[in-house]
């Protein structure tokens, strides 16, 4: 026969409860299984109260109630008599659990701070300099060099204070601050409101501990709330005044004015004193169960929820720690204040809950286990696993078959009570407010989802069936030791006390009877059956009539009758050999429930690689990149979400391009939410290349197969420029017109690769042909300058030799002007002129549209004329040109 366990003390076996049948309660505190000594429990009476004395028999009682009847009737006041009935040692507790608690907070926050300033230290060790300033070595060295005192106290004041803040945030307060710019009509606040997990479990664990080891066991229910309120009362006192006292104070600048940091508030006030008084409360929960029954199930449910999310919270940091040390070194800043409260959101997440962004410019967004990677699906399994054990667990605590329908909504309580802890420690909200020109404020919140409370209470549901349905067939086969090891930690339920009958008839039928607890004797000659042993003889059958006419005890009348325990001396008659029937539907049961298992733990691995490796944003990046190397751009394309700058990604112009992309490899892959972020590297024209792809996710189907389009194409821009004389000329690129100069400009996207540019123009000037680069460092420009035509050459000279016509037409002196030669100046009347040979041209064409032409060899020009003495003469001259035409309307004009 196994040891039994009570509120972890090992009783022997064959020990037994003397008999007290002049003690008549219609409940019992005493455990189940194992039960404690009715002799103890009988001697433990609250200090102040009316109960008889330690050891007293039947006629100390009314001799007890009559002083207390007196005593009564003596002090009218019963708050004073309350307050009077509490030690000193209890006071002294009571306020001790308090500050100690708050010490405790304020070292651990002290110290998350240390760590986390020793990791952003460290991770930013390499920009450290000694700054760039220069030692002076005059008569100031010295005291130039020293701080003054404004700043040597807000430095003190931060490095006492940010603890202190952290304290008050752990209480649910809020950290304040504001400022103001006079000079600039600005002034603004913000608030942050985060818990600080680390820094409230130091604080909670502090204040159980003091108060379970030294409060006084004997203490009543409304001294225990008493104390419990004191203990409260002193956390908030020592919380808010501390974080006041110590509030973060900056230096008063120029300009600018920063109010003092804190974080106190009506929400640290009332969050201190819930926390103080619920650890000192439920730091023994057995003194609240005394004469309770359903109370104290309800603890223990609670307690075994506390107890499973508590380890997974446990575990998952320990994961996130080694994670951060080995393989993120990067988290390593925000990990000491944070990894409580990312363990929490973990957690929730493998509840099947979720994470959300709300507020911050009605931008909203939720992330959930179904929308994340592989490794997410193995914390689903771990809760998958405590949630059975948990399960295994609930029954050992109550140690009993027969269950009521309360249950039903005692364990999703107490499951959604934990829900609610952790979305209120896994969320931090943020708001700000900023006045000046305009005034610009908002809020928001990051964290768990709201609706997890909810699915935390739908797995109490699930806790509650495996506890009733499947621990009935696997608790009697998992051996007494475990039992025994679970039913210490998770402790054990108190049970109503078995009611005997007289004379053989059934309790509760008017017989007049008494009440004893389990294991006394019965009112009869013959002894009732104890928790040790049966009675003598045999044993009798569940059901059975209790021997000498005693009625049996309700609890052995099997589920019908009473409770039926899975541990104990009562075990062995409610354990029954199993059928051949029963033992393969078990069987088969064992061998579904592993399946499911594997199935599952196959599933989330399964699901994890595919989402990865096949579903995943690295094989739509690979198959993007692909397209692009292939110059197929219509499936890269379809691919992504192209931007309206880029008429170059097309299929036309992508396969016209060399040097494509090749040896493509796909790198690091970076997903948060919905957005991914890739780099690609290649080799491009012999040499290696890289470049980044970002993604969106769509949507994803049958819950595990996601949709990813590129938004962010693996594409650079191309720019080119041109001359004014370019205008609204058409760009060509592989034969195909992707657009046209615009301001001097053509700008789009391309694709990795050489690309042969040529740029139109008119009848007299034209852009020509250039290859433009892109993926190569310093590449993707080109500028365009006017090249003349063989047009221009050919109009500009045949507008030059009109012109000279024109002036070989005229005769008169006067009229040469604009003309290339000049006319004799002692000609009377009219001058015949002949171009015996004309000038050989050149015609440059400019970037604004003008035209130079200029000769190369001199023309000639004879003329004939008659002198003012009337003598005919004959002279011949020689002239150059040099003429400035211009492009106006398709036409060439002279500027002047």
């Amino acid at each position: 026969m196994l040891p039994f366990v009570s509120g972890g003390h090992s009783v022997p076996e064959g020990w037994h409860a003397a008999a007290r049948p002049e003690r008549t309660p219609a409940v019992s505190d005493i455990p189940s299984v194992p039960p404690s000594d009715p002799s103890a429990a009988a001697g433990s009476v609250p200090s102040g109260g009316g109960g008889p004395a330690a050891g007293g028999g039947p006629a100390a009682g009314p001799a007890a109630g009559a002083a207390a009847g007196s005593a009564a009737r003596r002090e009218p006041d019963p708050f004073g008599r309350l307050l009077r009935s509490v030690g000193g040692r209890d006071w002294l507790v009571a306020v001790l659990a308090g500050a100690s608690a708050w010490v405790a907070a304020y070292v651990v926050a002290a110290l998350s701070l240390l760590l986390t300033v020793v990791a952003v230290g460290v991770s930013g060790s390499g920009s450290a300099s000694l700054g760039s300033g220069s030692l002076d070595d005059g008569p100031g060295a010295v005291g130039s060099a020293a701080p003054d005192l404004q700043s040597l106290l807000s430095g003190i004041s931060v490095l006492l204070g940010a603890p202190a803040q952290l304290v008050a945030l752990a209480d649910l307060g809020r950290l304040h601050v504001s400022g103001s710019v006079p000079l600039l009509g600005v002034s603004g606040a913000a608030s942050l409101g985060v818990v600080p997990a680390l820094v409230l479990a130091a604080q909670v664990v502090l204040a159980v501990v003091i108060t379970r080891r030294m409060r006084s066991r004997s203490l009543a229910l409304p001294q225990v709330l008493l104390t419990s309120a004191v203990t409260g009362l002193v956390l908030t006192a020592f919380t808010s005044l501390a974080a006041l006292a110590l509030a973060i104070r900056f230096p008063r600048g120029t300009g600018a004015t920063i109010s003092a940091v804190h974080a106190v508030g009506v929400g640290s006030v009332l969050g201190a004193f819930v926390v103080g008084a619920l650890a000192a409360l439920l730091a023994r929960p057995s003194l609240l169960g005394r004469g309770r029954v359903w109370a104290a199930r309800a603890l223990g449910t609670a307690r075994v929820a506390v107890t499973q999310v508590g380890m997974l919270v446990v575990l998952v940091t320990v994961v996130i720690a080694v994670v951060a040390l080995v393989a993120q070194p990067s988290w390593g800043a925000a990990l000491p204040l944070l990894v409580g409260n990312v363990a929490l959101a973990v957690v929730s997440l493998g509840f099947l809950g979720g994470l959300g962004v709300s507020g911050f410019g009605n931008a909203s967004d939720t992330v959930s286990v179904f929308g994340s990677s592989g490794w997410l699906w193995l914390v689903v399994l771990l809760v998958v696993l405590t949630a059975v054990a948990a399960g295994l667990a609930l029954a050992v605590r109550r140690n009993d078959r027969a269950r009521t329908t309360l249950d039903w909504v005692v364990s999703p309580a107490a499951w959604l009570l934990v829900g609610l802890v952790a979305f209120v420690l896994g969320t931090g909200v943020v708001s700000y407010d900023v006045s000046g020109a305009r005034t610009v404020g908002g809020a928001g919140s990051v964290g768990v989802a709201p609706w997890t409370p909810v699915v935390f209470a739908l797995w109490g549901a699930a806790i509650e069936a495996v506890a009733r349905y499947l621990a009935p067939l696997l608790l009697p086969r998992l051996g007494g030791r475990v039992l025994l090891v679970t039913a210490r930690l998770v402790g054990s339920d108190p049970r109503p006390v078995p009611a005997w009958g007289v004379g053989g008839a059934p309790a509760g039928l008017g017989t007049p009877r008494t009440v004893g607890p389990t294991g006394t004797a019965a009112p009869s000659s013959a002894a009732a059956p104890s928790w040790n042993a049966t009675p003598a003889g045999s044993a009798a059958p569940v059901g059975a009539a209790a021997p000498s006419g005693a009625a049996a005890p309700s609890w052995a009348q099997g589920p019908a009758g009473g409770p039926t325990p899975f541990i104990g001396a009562d075990a062995a008659s409610a354990v029954t050999p199993m059928s051949p029937r029963t033992k393969r539907v078990l069987v088969r049961s064992l061998v579904a429930a592993g399946a499911v298992v594997v199935v599952v733990v196959a599933g989330a691995v399964t699901t994890g690689l595919l989402r990865s490796n096949v579903w995943g944003p690295a094989p739509t990046v690979r198959s993007y990149v692909d397209a692009i190397a292939a110059g197929d751009a219509a499936t890269a394309e379809r691919m992504s979400e192209l931007p309206d700058d880029a008429p170059m990604l097309t299929s036309v112009v992508l396969r016209s391009a060399e040097d494509r992309p090749e040896n493509v490899r796909v790198g690091r892959v970076t997903t948060t939410g919905d957005q991914a972020m890739a780099v690609v590297s290649y080799t491009q024209d012999g040499k290696n290349r890289s470049g980044q792809v970002e993604l969106r996710r769509t949507g994803t189907s049958w819950l595990v197969k996601d949709e990813w389009r590129v938004t962010t194409p693996l594409a650079e821009s191309v720019s080119v420029s041109a001359v004014p004389t370019l205008e609204g000329a058409p760009v060509t690129v592989g034969g195909k017109r992707v657009g046209t100069i615009r301001d001097g400009s053509f700008r789009s996207l391309a694709y990795p690769g050489s690309y042969t540019v040529r740029v139109g123009g008119s009848e007299y000037f034209t852009g020509g042909t250039k290859t433009v680069s892109v993926g190569a460092s310093g590449s993707g420009f080109a500028t365009f300058t006017a090249t003349p035509t063989k047009k221009l050459t050919k109009d500009a000279e045949a507008f030059v030799a009109d012109a000279i016509s024109a002036c070989a037409a005229k005769t008169s002196v006067d009229a040469l002007r604009g003309c290339p030669w000049y006319g004799p100046y002692d000609a009377e009347g009219a001058v015949e002129y002949e171009v015996t040979k004309q000038p050989e041209l050149r015609v440059v064409g400019s970037g604004s549209g003008s035209v130079q032409v200029t000769s190369t060899s001199d023309g000639v020009v004879e003329y004939d004329y008659t002198t003012y003495s009337g003598k005919r003469t004959h002279g011949e001259d020689t002239f150059d040109v040099y003429e400035f035409l211009k492009v106006e309307d398709g036409e060439l004009v002279s500027p002047y």
